[in-house]
Formats: C-alpha cells, structure tokens, sequence
C-alpha cells in the first residue's frame, strides 16, 4: 500500500469516525432531553406525592377533631344527664321523707291539717 492509498484510506476512517462522533452526539442530545424529561415528571410526581401526603394529614387532623367534637357533646350530654339524675334522687330522697312524716303524722296534726317539715322544704326548694 502506498501512501495515497494510506491517506485515502484514513480519511475515509476518518469521515467514518465523524459520522458516528454526528450519531453518538444526537444520542447524546436525545438522552439530555429525556434526562430533562424525567427530572420534570420527577418533580412534579413529587409534588403530587407532597400534595396527597398533606391532604391525608388534614384529613386525620378533621378525624381527631370531629371525635373530640363528639368526645365533648357527650361530656355535655352526661354532665346534664349526671345534674338531672342528681336533682331526680334529691327530689326522691326529700319525697321518701314527706311520705314517711305523712305516715308517721298523728291524728291531731292530720285533722288540724298540719303539713309536715318535709313538705314545707319540698315546695320551697322545688317549687312544686
């Protein structure tokens, strides 16, 4: 081989080398692109993951504070059941009382129509 044939043939390699340098750097190019593609659905898959993640926490915080909501009509609702039951045992104790006095009443207070202790304080305290 002589060197026009030498020469001929490395220009050759070279255009050949080029071609594959033009290949390779479109690639390249393409593979940016989608890089830059990916990184983009990347981040806004990570907002989104962000964006479920504070809806899950505001919907437990709207859970905590709708049973603690419900935790405190039932402390309202047994603390005037609780005030109620204990005017009702009060009222039943004083009656018990009337009823025993009325029993135990003498037939001089009865026809005198003396009203007892007990029937006096009912009235007074309960306005019956």
């Amino acid at each position: 081989m002589d060197h026009e044939e030498k020469i001929e043939e490395l220009k050759f390699e070279i255009k050949e080398n080029d071609k594959r340098i033009r290949e390779l750097e479109l690639k390249l190019a393409d593979c940016r692109g989608r890089v830059d593609e990916l990184r983009s659905e990347k981040s806004e898959l990570q907002e989104e993951v962000n964006r479920l993640q504070v809806m899950k926490l505001d919907l437990k915080l709207r859970n905590i504070q709708e049973l603690e909501d419900e935790n405190n009509r039932l402390k309202h609702r047994i603390e005037i059941t609780k005030g109620l039951l204990d005017d009702a045992r009060e009222r039943l104790e004083v009656l018990e009382g009337v009823v025993d006095e009325f029993l135990n009443q003498g037939l001089t207070g009865r026809l005198m129509g003396r009203e007892p202790e007990g029937l006096l304080y009912y009235r007074k305290r309960f306005g019956d």
